[in-house]
């Protein structure tokens, strides 16, 4: 009876072990309730299934957070951490490279990676960094301007048709105050666009703040240019892209943005947006960044981390991902380098009628600006927009 109950136990204890191994803790930020239901649901029963792993999402209110315990670990030499993979890009990729929290350059052991362009530069640089492989490209990101086609009859084009549509509709245009994601992003987007791509890039891929502070005074210039045309005289600037939106939605402006494509389609369907509203780019392009996930030095299960992320870039989750009912995230897969039978699953995905086709999507793509500088271009922003 004796050995009996000590079998009993040990069988126990290795069950439990197993599924500690076959458990991925994926930390993420968890303000998106889309994001998390998908997560929760699609993704964790796919993985059970066909690879018997049981995902667990641990929410996170801001990355940093989590970057923050990485460091604590490392300073403490805590070897078997309780993140196995993590969702990031920009200065918190940033922060993990400096600080060596990384793992190593996995990307290039998924099998799925060979589906994406790594030489992309809005895929091979994360706002401006190029991450080497240490963190493996899930979605992508694109600025877009969201309009009301009932009201704005003939949209804009190009940077000097927004300028002469802003002007001959005054108080219907406006953008967030930066800080806020979208309206830093609405900036640096001008100043490509005022630039023209082939100079944008050249500042870009030969980056120098003595560069950047001679090109900034044709931001600020144009800025200033249209503010007695916005909401308010541009005495106002939203504090966020959600009260932006809000503006929309009840009419007070006819244009919005976002960097999400597919926003205005499931504002739509949530019955926020009318159902008039569409979304369009500039010829000049448009800013395009992309999301990673990487998995941290210390992951306690870094090779079924790496399964997930497999799993995450293959065709089947791309394809759910990009469903607007799911979450309308773009797919980083490259359509040349997919089958002819994936690349349909892909373009097959109802993107609905307010969201730009793939393609017309991937023409405008502008690489983002270097991580490290952004604060700069809002603290200067602040000085001769706000301030003057």
């Amino acid at each position: 009876m004796k050995y009996l109950i000590i079998t009993i136990i040990s069988l126990l204890f290795s069950s439990i072990t197993f599924a500690q191994d076959n458990t991925v803790r994926f930390a993420l930020w968890g303000g998106n309730e889309d994001i998390n239901h998908w997560i929760d649901t699609y993704v964790s029963s796919e993985l059970k299934n066909k690879h018997d792993i049981l995902l667990e999402r641990v929410p996170l209110s801001d990355t940093q957070d989590a970057i923050q315990k990485l460091i604590r670990d490392k300073r403490f030499g805590r070897e078997n951490g309780s993140i196995d993979l993590l969702w990031l890009n920009g200065e918190n990729f940033k922060a993990m490279k400096d600080n060596d929290l990384t793992w190593k350059p996995f990307l290039y052991e998924l099998e799925n990676s060979k589906y994406i362009d790594l030489k992309n530069p809005t895929i091979a640089n994360d706002f401006g960094i190029e991450h080497l492989g240490y963190e493996a490209p899930w979605g992508s990101a694109q600025m877009v301007f969201i309009y009301d086609s009932a009201k704005v009859t003939n949209p804009p084009e190009t940077l000097d048709q927004l300028t002469n549509w802003i002007k001959e509709n005054p108080g219907k245009f406006i953008y967030p105050a930066p800080p806020d994601f979208t309206g830093s992003a609405f900036i640096r987007q001008s100043l490509a666009n005022i630039l023209g791509k082939e100079a944008y890039d050249n500042l870009i891929n030969n980056f120098s703040v003595n560069r950047l502070e001679q090109e900034l005074p044709k931001l600020w210039s144009w800025l200033k240019e249209i503010e007695p045309y916005l909401y308010q005289e541009g005495r106002f600037y939203p504090e966020s892209i959600s009260k932006l939106h809000q503006n929309f939605s009840d009419g007070t402006v006819w244009m919005t943005m976002d960097y999400y494509p597919s926003t205005a389609q499931r504002m739509i369907d949530k019955g926020i947006f009318p159902k008039t509203a569409k979304t369009l780019v500039l010829k000049e392009g448009a800013l395009a960044n992309t999301h990673y996930v990487t998995i941290p030095f210390n992951a306690s299960h870094k090779e079924n981390a790496k399964t997930v992320v497999d799993f995450l870039l293959g065709i089947d989750a791309q394809a759910s991902k990009l469903n607007s009912d799911n979450w309308g995230d773009f797919s980083v897969l490259d359509m040349s380098k997919l089958s002819p039978q994936d690349a349909e699953k892909l373009q097959s995905v109802d993107l609905g009628e307010a969201t730009l086709s793939l393609e017309i999507l991937n023409n405008a793509k502008v690489q983002e600006f270097p991580a490290e500088h952004i604060s700069m271009i809002e603290e200067e922003w602040k000085s001769n927009i706000i301030q003057e």
